[in-house]
């Protein structure tokens, strides 16, 4: 102890000036640390006049945004089912058949054409041409059958339709998908805003026209 006592009065002028370099380095650090603060309170400060520029009007603009592309998102979703919708209803299988009912007559100029959507709903025609005259036959087709009788050939053309068409599992899946994701996260939003006076989406009931 008395050799440090010694060792510092020998060497006070040193031990200040290192005391008041500490000092300086400190008091300009503290500096620096109360400017940054007065920097970040005047960014977050709600009162400055521009708060596009600061962290809580760059927040609102997130959220504000991120809201938009969700209503985006959701009627995509919306638009991407009534697409679905129409092109489950447009034709999609198709099956012909020509024939010859007339054994004195060649060329197979009969015919029974099989016009179904997806669900296996639509028409099957069949034209059959004679010396006397051409006739044409429609018969309506619900989930692959007709409550009118089928003639062998109109079968034979349902059948080919239905066989012979392409669905694509992978598109069947993803609509699976969104439309279960549709019926849980995005249709309830829907009626809640709808209760509130707010509907941001309808959808349009097309009425078949009158011939």
């Amino acid at each position: 102890m008395d050799f440090f006592m010694e060792f510092l009065n020998q060497n006070l002028a040193y031990a200040v000036f290192v005391l008041m370099a500490v000092t300086i380095i400190l008091i300009i650090a503290v500096i620096v640390c109360i400017v940054k603060i007065l920097k970040l309170n005047k960014k977050t400060s709600p009162d400055i006049s521009d708060k596009e520029e600061t962290l809580e009007g760059r927040i609102v603009e997130f959220e504000t945004k991120s809201k938009e592309i969700q209503e985006k998102y959701d009627r995509m979703i919306e638009a991407l089912m009534d697409m679905n919708n129409n092109i489950n209803k447009c034709v999609q299988k198709v099956g012909v058949i020509r024939y010859n009912p007339f054994p004195e007559s060649g060329g197979n100029l009969c015919y029974a054409v099989a016009l179904l959507d997806s669900e296996n709903n639509g028409v099957v025609l069949n034209g059959i041409h004679s010396r006397s005259g051409c006739f044409t036959y429609a018969k309506p087709i619900e989930l692959g059958v007709s409550e009118y009788v089928l003639s062998q050939e109109e079968k034979q053309a349902i059948e080919r339709a239905m066989n012979g068409s392409y669905t694509s599992d992978e598109r069947e899946a993803i609509m699976k998908e969104i439309k279960k994701q549709y019926e849980e996260e995005i249709l309830p939003s829907r009626l809640k805003k709808k209760k509130k006076g707010h509907v941001p989406f309808v959808k349009k009931e097309h009425k078949p026209s009158e011939i």
